[in-house]
């Protein structure tokens, strides 16, 4: 794969090239460019000015000419005519490697140009940031979805709290970041807003898993599953309880809806966490009940005001475009 590396070496030559070819004008001659090098290429494969021209939607006499400065330039001749076909002379023989090799480098460079405005090179690195809830489970999903799209490229995945993401995203060490509304860091952009609602987790044999939807009243005596007191949430489903009379302290407290909804899956009580992210857990023996009244909770994707969002980052949120539902 061409490389940057390669790319500055490239350009460097490219500089060179342009030099000579500034000192050949002054100096009453042509300058070299990428067509001369296309018509030896093309004359070379053809053995002939008629069907190089052709090919390269140029005429004859422009294919002709091409040589000739080339042949100029060099100070010997490429090609005799041999049998009405043009063959390589001695000279043609031990430069042609060296010449094909700058045509190969050319392309190689705009094919490398090409790649890097359309978004889609090695060289560009899609960075991503989302908790570990998602990283495990519906990121890689989304990651082979993005790549089976836009062909190979490298992808960095980070994973942390929802502050730890944003300062991420804001510092310009992640493109993308997936986090809870409201934003407590400055400087973001909300690419994407996702609404969602609190959902309680239980395991598919607990006796209340028949309800449509469990009230602050039906966990009153039971076992709950809480995330920590960090999260907004934790202090919303406290207001919440003390409304509605429920004094009970949580048995467990967790610090990602991953591990709530394990725990909750070993029959260790009722999780309360975001409907959005335990979803990526129904192949637990988990049943998901909304609870009533209804509790609000937001996700976002977000870049970072300060840095463009990057044309590679912009293919990953239309690739991921039908997600959540």
């Amino acid at each position: 794969m061409f490389n940057f590396l390669q790319a500055r070496n490239l350009m460097r030559f490219a500089g060179r090239a342009i030099g000579i070819g500034d000192r050949m004008a002054r100096d009453g001659s042509a300058a070299i460019s990428l067509k001369h090098i296309e018509a030896y290429d093309a004359i070379a494969a053809t053995g002939s000015t008629i069907a190089a021209a052709a090919e390269l939607g140029i005429s004859q006499s422009n294919a002709s000419r091409l040589l000739q400065q080339l042949e100029d330039y060099l100070g010997v001749r490429l090609f005799e005519r041999e049998k009405n076909r043009l063959q390589p002379t001695r000279e043609g023989l031990q430069l042609g490697p060296e010449i094909r090799a700058i045509s190969d480098r050319l392309r190689a460079l705009k094919t490398a140009a090409t790649e890097l405005e359309s978004g889609r090179s090695r060289e560009i690195m899609l960075r991503l940031a989302f908790p570990a809830s998602l990283s495990s489970t519906r990121v890689p999903k989304m990651l082979r979805a993005f790549l089976a799209a836009n062909g190979p490229m490298r992808v960095e995945v980070a994973s942390g709290s929802y502050l730890a993401i944003e300062r991420m995203v804001a510092d310009g060490e992640a493109d993308i970041g997936f986090t809870r509304l409201p934003l407590v860091t400055p400087g973001l952009k909300q690419e994407r807003v996702m609404p969602s609602h609190v959902t309680c987790a239980l395991h598919e044999d607990h006796a209340l898993t028949r309800r449509s939807s469990l009230s602050i009243g039906d966990l009153k005596g039971q076992d709950l599953i809480v995330l920590n007191r960090e999260r907004p949430v934790r202090h919303q489903l406290e207001a919440l309880f003390y409304q509605h009379g429920l004094r009970q302290r949580p048995l467990l407290e967790a610090h990602s809806v991953a591990s709530a909804c394990a725990l909750a899956a070993e029959g260790l009580g009722i999780a309360l966490v975001g409907n959005l992210i335990a979803r990526e857990y129904a192949g637990r023996p988990l049943t998901l009940i909304p609870l009533e009244p209804d509790l609000p909770v937001t996700y976002c994707l977000v870049s970072s005001e300060r840095n463009p969002l990057p044309k590679v980052a912009g293919l990953f949120l239309q690739t991921i475009a039908d997600w959540p539902q």
